[in-house]
């Protein structure tokens, strides 16, 4: 669907937030009505009255359409600090490195200037929470830090104004998905190198995951860049079943016909934690020790 045709929730203000008017997508991000005003904000040097002018502003929920279903979008926000603190950004930094990302429909400066934010499509917008779990890891990957309270449907997005904004309207959706286990920490210690004392980060970051995969019936059958292509069990030909970024350290299949729920990013302990030790996080922690991790 064309951006022009996708109708949000748009708010004079964020007090009438109960009271939402229909607005195109489209125009939403292209708007200059605001110019004047997103102008002095970024002038104003003191964050209090900064905020207090950007709590003026209209806004929307870019996640929600006027019925209140599901636009198929989430909006993040990210800044130059991220959690790698020897590597930071300018927002014009910020705003490149997103725009080169296949799955960004929109990227352009906060309201602050401080900032970006971005507008991205999901495969399957009923998983919208495991779809942020994934985008943090993936944007953690590359050393950008998404805002922790962008994973509400209803978050409001204030009016902001870019001159020269990204846009995609054939942006990829993103289909990966990251649900949440409580991996239980421990302070088992190790002698090697560049080790925690945490087991579990230990092997996802130094575990053999394809190792683990071959041990259980995947066969690799190529690689492109930074994707490692495999097949699932008991599958014959040269059909994909799944793949492992080699550089996320996360394997995901879209065969329904596997222990792996489809179209989900699993790490390297989620993997063992299933694969060898039947989600039993106390075994996992034995068995991962005894191999010295």
């Amino acid at each position: 669907m064309e951006l022009k045709n996708i109708q949000i929730c748009y708010f004079r203000n964020k007090e009438s937030q109960y009271h939402p008017e229909p607005i195109s997508l489209y125009d939403w991000l292209t708007t200059d009505k605001f110019k004047q005003q997103i102008e002095i904000i970024r002038a104003t040097a003191d964050k209090v009255t900064r905020d207090d002018l950007k709590a003026q502003l209209p806004c929307t929920m870019p996640s929600l359409l006027i019925d209140k279903s599901h636009s198929g979008f989430i909006a993040i926000d990210v800044d130059g600090i991220n959690h790698n603190e020897n590597l930071n950004y300018t927002p014009a930094q910020l705003k490149q490195k997103i725009s080169n990302i296949a799955n960004v429909t929109y990227c352009g400066y906060s309201a602050s200037g401080l900032g970006v934010w971005a507008l991205i499509p999901l495969f399957d917008p009923s998983k919208h929470l495991e779809h942020f779990r994934a985008l943090q890891e993936v944007f953690k990957r590359i050393d950008i830090t998404i805002d922790e309270s962008c994973s509400n449907t209803n978050r409001l997005r204030f009016a902001s104004y870019d001159n020269e904004p990204y846009i995609n309207e054939n942006a990829k959706p993103f289909s990966l998905i990251l649900v949440e286990q409580t991996q239980p920490k421990t302070n088992l210690k190790t002698n090697h190198s560049n080790f925690t004392d945490n087991v579990f980060e230990n092997f996802n970051h130094k575990g053999d995951v394809i190792g683990l995969l071959n041990n259980h019936g995947w066969k690799v059958l190529n690689q492109k860049g930074d994707r490692i292509y495999l097949q699932r069990p008991g599958k014959d030909g040269k059909g994909i079943s799944g793949n492992y970024n080699v550089v996320l350290r996360l394997f995901t299949t879209w065969s329904s016909s596997t222990l792996f729920e489809a179209r989900k990013a699993y790490n390297a302990c989620q993997l063992f934690n299933l694969l060898e030790c039947g989600t039993d996080w106390k075994e996992t922690s034995k068995r991962l020790k005894e191999l010295n991790y």
